[in-house]
This record gives C-alpha cells, structure tokens and sequence, in this order.
C-alpha cells in the first residue's frame, strides 16, 4: 500500500528539482535584459530620479488617481539602488512571482513548460513582463493575493490596494467586487453578459472617465485611439470558447476571473485602446487556467497557441514594444543569448 506513494514523493520530488533548475535559468534571462532595448524603460528611470517631484506635480485628489504607491516605492528603492537598476526590481519581482505561480498551478511538467513558451511569446505577457512595470507590479500582488488566500475580501482589498500602483486596477477592483462579492452566487454565463454589457460601457467612455478623474493616461489613451487589427481577437475568441466549455471549472475562482477578464479583453478589442492594458493581467491568469489541466484537449490547444504565437513571435509581434529596430533586436538578443550561457 506505501508504494504508491513512494512513486508520488519521487515524481514530486523530480517536478520540484525540475522546477528549481528551470527557474535558475528563466527568471535571470528573462529579467535581466537590457534597459535601452524596451519602450517606457527611460521614463521608468525617470520615475526612479523624481518621483518627489512628480508627486508634487498632482493637485488635490488627482495624485490618489495617479499611481501614488509607485512613486513612493520609487522614492524609497532610490535610496539604496541608482535610477538604471531600479526598473530591473520590478521585472525581477514580477517574472518570479510569475514562475513561482505557474509552478503551482501547472498539472506536470509538461503543461509547464507549455506556459513557459506562452509566457515568452503572448506580446501581452512580454509586455507585462518587460514594459507596463508599474501595471505588472499590482499584478505580480493580485497573483500572490489568489494563491495565498481564498478570502474573497481579503482579494478584493489588494486589488483596492493596487489601485495607487496602477489606475487600471480600478477597473478591476470594480469588477471583482461586482462578480464575487455582490454576485457571487450567479451563474458564470450571467456573469459573463453582466460583464459584457458593463463592459461597452466603461469602453465607450473610458476616456471621459480618465480625464474626469484625472489620470494621465487619459490623454494619452486620447493620442492613441488605434485599436487591433483583428488577428488577436479571433485567437482569443477561440480560446475563450475553449475554456468555456472545456476549461478547469473546479479551480472555480481562476476560472471565473480569467473568463471575465477575457470577455472584458473581447468587448473592449475594437472600442477602446485600454483592451490591451486590461488583457495585460488578466493573460497570467487564463496560461494558469490553460495549464492546469493535462487531458488530450489540453495539450493540443496548448500545442495549437505555442505555434501559433511563436509564428507570431518570429514575425516580430514584439516588435511595438521595443525601442530600438527588429534587425538591431535579433543581433542584440543573440549576442545576449551567447553571453548568458557564457556566465
């Protein structure tokens, strides 16, 4: 009888020092890449240099709506790190606590390394991972908030929190309050048409709404009122129609958020240019939900997406997030690449 779980301590313990090996290699290559390669990573330095005077900028309320709790951490972290390190804090936190999370939700090793290969090659992730910094600090906190407790207000206080790292979590402080607190116990497909009505409607004035209120993106959000171009949102489509039938439902919490999150993402694609900026926490969340089954289905839509964003990947879908060429970036990465495993 103690077979059995001889044979689970041993495949455990393979999937732990498999993991462990992983992430020495991961977390470091992924964190550690240059500054001068990625867009924003100057104003993230800039943030670094001044973040008390870009505090005093704000008048009255306006400073509450415009990422309060970064500055302050930007001003503390520059107290024993110089301005060009501290962006790398950020991406370090996030990718671990990223890879840490994955880890835990993943059926084996192979469903792993699939959301390793999503995790490099979704632009949103790449985005969350090595551009939106302040938006991937509030996500990497909402991440560790849903594996550490089960405590629906305990959650829906640290995404409240993460208000004043990034504004767009006002958006989803909103929403998760709405869908496990007030509505906790309606079915997920009335959510879902909750959530979309709700949806075109902070869609359609979202703009309005961040000038109102007085955060900066909103003119920027005005400058830049380009949407997709189609492609991104039949991919995400499918998948949402996947996960709906055949998604993980006994991980009932992850699979409500992701599925929420990607009727937010879809109903915004073509109204509004925050639809990237949302689907930029809510992708984490849908790889865990992905990779957290291991049946035939599974794999091969996994199989399915790998291919079809390393296709993307190579025909340069990153290339809006960088800040130098795609020529100048394939020469620069593969000397990165040399030099790493040099180290």
């Amino acid at each position: 009888m103690k077979l059995p779980e001889i044979e689970i301590s041993y495949k455990n313990l393979f999937y732990t020092f498999f993991i462990i090996f992983i992430g020495f290699i991961y977390i470091p290559f992924i964190s550690f890449m240059p500054n001068d390669w990625f867009r924003d990573r100057d104003n993230y330095i800039v943030y670094a240099q001044s973040s008390n005077l870009i505090m005093d900028s704000y008048q009255g309320l306006a400073l509450y709506f415009n990422e309060p709790l970064f500055l302050v951490l930007n001003n503390f972290l520059s107290l024993f790190f110089k301005p060009e390190i501290i962006p790398y804090f950020f991406v370090v936190f996030f990718v671990t606590v990223f890879f840490i999370a994955l880890s835990k939700y993943s059926k084996n090793s192979l469903t792993f390394l699939f959301g390793i290969l999503l995790s490099i090659t979704i632009p949103y992730m790449l985005q969350s991972e090595l551009v939106a910094l302040r938006q991937s600090l509030g996500t990497a906190i909402l991440i560790l908030s849903f594996m550490l407790t089960k405590n629906v207000y305990k959650n829906a206080s640290i995404i409240f929190i993460c208000c004043f790292i990034h504004s767009i979590f006002f958006i989803f402080f909103f929403i998760y309050c709405l869908n496990f607190i007030l509505l906790k116990n309606l079915d997920i497909n009335k959510k879902l048409f909750i959530n979309f009505i709700i949806m075109v409607f902070i869609s359609i004035f979202s703009i309005a709404l961040a000038k109102f209120f007085g955060l900066r993106q909103g003119e920027e959000y005005k400058q830049n009122m380009a949407v997709g171009g189609g492609g991104a949102f039949i991919l995400f489509v499918f998948i949402f129609l996947y996960l709906l039938f055949w998604g993980n439902k006994e991980k009932k919490e992850l699979f409500e958020f992701s599925m929420i999150g990607l009727i937010m993402f879809l109903t915004a694609y073509f109204l509004t240019p925050i639809a990237g900026r949302l689907f930029n926490t809510v992708a984490p969340f849908v790889i865990f939900l992905l990779v957290s089954k291991s049946r035939l289905q599974d794999l091969a839509i996994l199989s399915l997406m790998s291919l079809v964003f390393l296709i993307l990947f190579f025909l340069g879908s990153y290339g809006d997030l960088l800040s130098i060429s795609n020529m100048d970036a394939i020469e620069n990465f593969s000397i990165y690449i040399i030099n790493f495993f040099k180290l």
